[in-house]
C-alpha cells in the first residue's frame, strides 16, 4: 500500500468517529464496554491522584473525563480528529475539569510529548487501527516513564484470520479489518520494552455493543420512514449487512474483545 494511500486513510478512519451518526450507534465511550470498562481499566492500572496519563486516541474526551473524575489523575487525550479533540476541550469546559484535563491534535505513531512524561498510557479500541503498530508501541513506550503502566482495550482475533470481506478502510476504522490475536500483540508491545503482562478476555462487552447498534439501526430506520431524520448520504442496508457478518464471527469464535496489561520495562545499564 502506497504512503499516499496510507496518509488518506487515517484521517478518514478518524473523521468517521466524529460524524453524529457513528457516534450516535457506538454510545458517548465509542468503543465496546463503554465506561464501565473503561472504570475497570482504571482500577487495573491503579490509578492515583499523583499520576499524569495519556488516553490515546481519545475520542470525544469521554474516557478521559471518566478517569480524572474517578480516579483524581491528570489526563491528557490525543486524537487525529480536529472536531473531537474541539468537542473534548469543550466537554471539559463546560464540566469544570480544565484543571486535570487537556486534550490535543496528534498520531499515535508519532506523538506530540517529551520522553517519560507520563505514569500510564491508555487506549481503548485504537490500537488495532493504528495502521504501523510497532511504531505506535514504541512511541508509547517512548512516552512512559520507567516502570510505568501501560493498559489497552481492543478487539481480539481469537481464531483463524480477518475474513476478506473485512479488509477495506471502512472495516480499518471499525477496528477490525487488522485485528491481531494476542499472542501477536504481546509480541510487538514487547519488543517496543513492556513486560509483565495480563490479558482478560471480555467478550461480552463486544456482543453488547453489536446489539445496541443493532437496536439503534432498527430506530434510525423509523425515524427516516417517518422522515424525522435526513438519512441520504447512509447506506443503512449495507450496515446491517456488515454487522450481521461480523455477528456471525463473534458467534463462531473467531472475534472477541479483550484488556491488555503492561509495566513499561526499567533497563539498568
Amino acid at each position: 500500500m502506497s504512503d499516499k494511500i496510507l496518509s488518506d486513510i487515517k484521517p478518514c478512519c478518524a473523521d468517521l468517529y466524529a460524524k453524529p451518526v457513528v457516534a450516535w450507534l457506538l454510545g458517548d465511550s465509542l468503543h465496546p464496554g463503554g465506561l464501565a470498562l473503561t472504570q475497570r481499566l482504571g482500577r487495573m492500572l491503579k490509578l492515583t491522584p499523583s499520576d499524569r496519563a495519556l488516553d490515546i486516541a481519545c475520542g470525544s474526551g469521554a474516557s478521559a473525563m471518566l478517569l480524572a473524575g474517578q480516579f483524581g489523575c491528570r489526563v491528557t487525550g490525543v486524537d487525529l480528529a480536529p472536531l473531537l479533540v474541539s468537542g473534548a476541550r469543550a466537554a471539559a469546559s463546560r464540566e469544570k475539569l480544565e484543571w486535570v484535563l487537556g486534550f490535543a491534535l496528534g498520531d499515535a505513531e508519532a506523538l506530540p510529548f517529551r520522553e517519560a512524561s507520563f505514569d500510564a498510557v491508555v487506549s481503548e479500541c485504537a490500537t488495532s487501527t493504528f495502521l504501523d503498530k510497532g511504531a505506535a508501541a514504541r512511541e508509547m513506550a517512548r512516552v512512559l516513564k520507567p516502570g510505568g503502566r501501560l493498559g489497552l482495550t481492543d478487539m481480539l482475533l481469537t481464531r483463524g484470520e480477518v475474513p476478506e470481506a473485512f479488509r477495506g478502510w471502512p472495516f480499518q476504522a471499525a477496528c477490525i479489518a487488522d485485528v491481531w490475536p494476542a499472542g501477536k500483540y504481546q509480541e510487538v508491545f514487547s519488543s517496543a520494552g513492556f513486560s509483565n503482562w495480563r490479558i482478560e478476555k471480555v467478550p461480552e462487552a463486544l456482543t453488547e455493543l453489536l446489539n445496541q447498534i443493532r437496536a439503534r439501526l432498527l430506530a434510525l430506520e423509523v425515524a427516516g420512514g417517518l422522515q424525522k431524520l435526513d438519512l441520504s448520504g447512509y447506506d443503512l442496508a449495507a450496515v446491517k449487512q456488515a454487522l450481521s457478518t461480523v455477528e456471525r464471527w463473534v458467534n463462531s469464535g473467531g472475534l472477541s474483545y479483550g484488556i491488555f496489561f503492561a509495566l513499561r520495562e526499567v533497563r539498568h545499564g
